[in-house]
């Protein structure tokens, strides 16, 4: 007689970790190009701003901003442990290249 467990058998790790597509590591690649769009048209709709924005705070906010949205949808890719990590782990290096360049360009007086 076989006795009866109190847990039904769980599905191999390979299986439950490839379940779900990758929204979240798709959307750390538009982080970015999102930001940089709304600040544009946000200059469009009014040049005081428009000004501010383009000025060294508004650029320094932007490119933090860009970085940390895209990291925090990495880390929420990773832990809704979506299929194929490669694309947020990309997608977080995208997002963070407006900061690179950014700081790049504070170091070499650019």
């Amino acid at each position: 007689m076989s006795q009866p467990t109190a847990h039904p058998p769980s599905k191999p790790a390979s299986t439950v970790a490839g379940q779900r597509w990758p929204l979240l590591g798709a959307c750390s690649w538009l982080v970015a190009p999102a930001l940089l769009a709304m600040a544009y048209a946000t200059s469009q709709a009014s040049p005081d701003v428009g000004r501010l924005l383009v000025g060294n705070a508004g650029v320094s906010v932007g490119v933090l901003a860009s970085s940390v949205l895209g990291l925090l949808l990495t880390m929420g890719s990773r832990v809704r442990r979506e299929r194929w990590p490669w694309v947020g782990i990309v997608g977080a290096i995208i997002s963070a290249l407006p900061l690179l360049l950014f700081l790049a360009g504070m170091l070499l007086r650019l």
